[in-house]
């Protein structure tokens, strides 16, 4: 899309309805500056307010990307609307997948780094059984409940299901040891 050619595009729409950039603003849930700098040409909409955008004023995902009105008998509004849509969809998709891969990216680094600090400061027993559980407790938590939004949208669990629940046997074995060396220790008392 070019931006120059995409503000006038909007600008021109909006004002065939006879709507100020507030008026438009609001049905987008956007500033009226934003819609604003959209028409000057200094950048575009976010992914998420192509489709609103194009509802609002009355035209298809095809013609605000293209910025242009495109005759009906060219291409049937609802078959480039469902394509557009896809694309959108598609970008959005991607879009969170980068986000995940991003924070996962910081987050394994600084776990390793967290337990490498805890490892060197603290007896290997103490690291076994006091941190160690709380760790495969949370990651053993974080891929079950990963697993599970996986099942509802793709329909099956993969392999993090299965590592989720062996993690999550790590704390409670040390849970039971621990019950069974204390009732011991009750018994050896009495």
């Amino acid at each position: 899309m070019e931006n120059k050619k995409f503000g006038i595009f909007i600008a021109e729409q909006r004002k065939e309805r006879k709507w100020t950039q507030a008026e438009l603003a609001k049905k987008l849930n956007v500033t009226d500056k934003a819609i604003s700098r959209w028409e000057r040409g200094l950048g575009f909409p976010d992914i998420n307010t192509i489709e609103p955008l194009a509802n609002a004023l009355g035209v298809s995902i095809v013609e605000i990307m293209q910025s242009e009105r495109i005759p009906e008998s060219k291409i049937p509004k609802e078959d480039a609307n469902k394509a557009t849509k896809s694309v959108i969809d598609m970008a959005k998709y991607i879009r969170k997948l980068e986000q995940r891969n991003i924070l996962v990216g910081i987050a394994i680094p600084a776990l390793i780094v967290f337990l490498i600090f805890l490892i060197d400061n603290m007896p290997m027993e103490g690291f076994l059984f006091a941190c160690l559980p709380f760790v495969f407790l949370f990651a053993g938590l974080v891929m079950v409940i990963m697993s599970i939004y996986q099942k509802r949208k793709v329909g099956t669990y993969g392999i993090s299901f299965v590592l989720g629940i062996l993690m999550l046997l790590y704390p409670l074995g040390i849970i039971l040891l621990l019950c069974f060396a204390f009732s011991l220790g009750a018994l050896g008392m009495a």
